[in-house]
């Protein structure tokens, strides 16, 4: 149908009826359906409505996703200032969102009554809404699972009770905004009033709850109750090897041909190389996941950063689909201030920390989540501590009386002469970059854990961990070709597999579990990694000749946590089945939660300086 101007009689008529069915009594109705009765250009019509939909809706939306927000991120206690402030972020990119949409929506809309002739334009109105109100519930479940995963009970109820009805209003919305540009393109009223019949609103509200239950119960996760007391067996020392950047396929050659030759004695002499599942996520979170056997993100550890909205006082650490706003438009515009992931984010209980109760001394390096450094008998190392050490920055060692033997061992090693491989494949000044970024801070922290095994140590580590991530570092962006970085991952690994067969001749001769996690980093988004599982015990090895088992990473720390004589968590997965583990002194339902200071606005500055130019943000 070809609009036409209305005459001025049959406007007149048009909203007389629209009055008799009660449409123009009610100011929300009123604001919409007025654009059907004043003869204005069907363009001009449209481009009204599209605006006054994104605004309601995006007002709307912006406070319902402030809420969440605030909530996912325990902002609830500072909520009065906080939801007003994130509401104003949000409403400008929400408005438009919905504004656009709706545009397309009306496009779909606009194409239907030019090819079909429809008697019924508020059932297609509804239709559209309905539909519309659907693929939005569903978008939003999709790519905001992070910020529902893991919540408590409460907030997962008042999500069920909230989102209905929010979606209950935007299908309202967008219906009247498409029924009034179906009544101007069509000049005639609809014979019935649709939306107001009690059935049907009830039946949208029925249909967005039953759509977003199972999204809530599917999240659903509570923090078991910490127990009174933790017992725990006398045990034995374990140690945790991980290594960022390696890919499955190298990790298998380098084996096979003996290239790792202590790597390869624990496979075959009591123990055993298992594959296992690697899911897109952030190296933060999933080494976490190693260290606590907890999954993402239920160990608080979501993201490599966070953002402080100007005028909130909740850093949103989980921002789900709105991280690019914020990272892209946001930071830019001065609009909100970027933060780093440091260790009170992390809320759950790495297995050092557990193993250090009752004052047993533990060794910790360069592992995601810990910068500052927690004080724990023994010595942590944050991550990144070698950067933070030439600054000279609080937090990068505990206890901090062993910063300073720390940077002069850190002095000690970057004196050392670089091999030659490594110039003749790159320019100098790449060299040398890479050199301070990836390969240093390696050899640094492999002779800060040397030194923790050597022989003679007065008091050896009950459990020790190494994180090494400059394999991963060096393949971003790497210009030296494929062969040159082959001789380079050989030679890195090379050196850690020397370091593990001397520590177990010293202090680590008394060892009882060691477990190195070979991780593919950011060289391979997803796929698999391996992981080398070795027990004084035994391990059987794979379930069929020439096959890998599949183990969780979450598996192999519930091992390690059994080993050092600690209770089977009910939130842990049980230990791989392949591998002989001692029986739990008992069995709790959960290790409990840390309690960690709230971080602090100046905290972290060079830590995340060091994040941005290792190339993880």
């Amino acid at each position: 149908m070809e609009p036409g101007e209305p005459s001025a009689d049959h406007l007149e008529s048009v909203r007389s009826e629209l009055r008799r069915l009660g449409y123009l009594n009610r100011g929300f109705e009123r604001f919409l359906l007025q654009d059907a009765m004043r003869p204005r250009r069907p363009l001009r019509a449209l481009l009204l409505l599209t605006v006054k939909v994104g605004a309601i809706a995006g007002l709307a939306l912006a406070l319902a996703l402030g809420l969440l927000l605030a909530a996912a991120n325990g902002g609830l206690a500072s909520l009065s200032r906080d939801l007003p402030v994130l509401a104003l972020h949000l409403f400008p990119p929400l408005a438009l969102a919905t504004g656009l949409a709706f545009l397309a929506l009306c496009g779909l809309v606009v194409l239907v009554l030019r090819l079909y002739h429809v008697r019924h334009i508020e059932t297609l109105a509804l239709a559209a809404a309905v539909a519309a109100g659907a693929g939005g519930l569903a978008m939003a479940f999709w790519r905001g699972r992070e910020l529902v995963a893991g919540a408590p009970p409460w907030h997962l109820a008042a999500i069920a009770v909230a989102a209905p009805a929010v979606i209950y209003l935007v299908v309202k919305l967008v219906y009247h905004g498409l029924l009034a540009l179906a009544i101007r393109l069509t000049d005639a009223p609809p014979p019935a009033r649709l939306f107001s019949r009690r059935w049907l609103g009830f039946a949208i509200l029925s249909m967005a709850f039953l759509l977003t239950l199972p999204a809530v119960l599917s999240a659903r996760r509570g923090d078991p109750a910490p127990p009174s007391i933790l017992p725990m067996a006398p045990g034995e020392r374990v140690l945790l090897l991980g290594i960022d950047g390696v890919l499955p396929e190298e990790a298998d050659y380098l084996l096979a041909v003996g290239d790792l030759p202590a790597f390869g004695r624990l496979a075959r002499e009591g123990g055993a190389v298992f594959s296992y599942p690697r899911s897109p996520e952030p190296p933060a979170s999933f080494w976490t996941s190693v260290a606590t056997g907890l999954p993402t993100p239920e160990h608080g550890v979501t993201a490599l950063d966070s953002f402080l909205p100007w005028g909130a006082v909740t850093a949103l650490a989980r921002s789900g689909p709105l991280r690019s706003y914020w990272s892209a438009v946001e930071v830019p515009l001065g609009l909100a201030e970027h933060r780093p992931v440091l260790a009170n984010r992390r809320s759950a209980f790495a297995l050092w920390e557990l193993a250090a109760r009752g004052g047993a001394a533990v060794v910790a390096i360069d592992w995601w989540s810990t910068f500052p450094a927690d004080p724990l008998p023994g010595l942590v190392v944050a991550h990144g501590a070698y950067q933070l050490l030439g600054q000279g920055t609080p937090g990068a060692v505990a206890p901090a009386s062993a910063a300073p033997q720390l940077a002069r061992l850190a002095a000690l090693v970057a004196s050392r002469p670089e091999a030659p491989r490594l110039a003749a494949a790159l320019p100098a000044a790449v060299a040398g970059s890479l050199r301070e970024r990836a390969l240093l801070p390696d050899r640094f922290y492999r002779e800060v854990l040397a030194r923790e095994l050597a022989p003679g140590t007065a008091d050896p580590p009950r459990a020790a961990a190494l994180y090494l991530p400059g394999l991963d570092i060096a393949a971003a962006g790497w210009r030296g070709g494929g062969v040159a970085f082959a001789d380079l991952l050989r030679g890195e690994l090379q050196a850690t597999d020397s370091l593990l067969a001397s520590g177990l001749t010293g202090a680590g001769s008394g060892i009882g579990t060691i477990a190195l996690v070979l991780d593919p980093g950011r060289r391979r988004i997803g796929g698999a990694g391996r992981i080398i599982l070795w027990r004084r015990e035994g391990c059987r090895g794979a379930a069929k000749a020439g096959e890998l088992s599949s183990v969780a990473p979450e598996e192999v720390a519930s091992g390690l946590l059994r080993a050092l004589g600690l209770p089977q968590s009910g939130e842990l997965p049980p230990p791989p089945a392949l591998c002989s583990w001692p029986a739990p002194p008992a069995a709790v339902a959960g290790y409990g939660r840390p309690r960690r200071e709230p971080p602090v606005a100046r905290e972290g500055g060079e830590y995340l300086q060091n994040l941005r130019s290792l190339g993880y943000l």
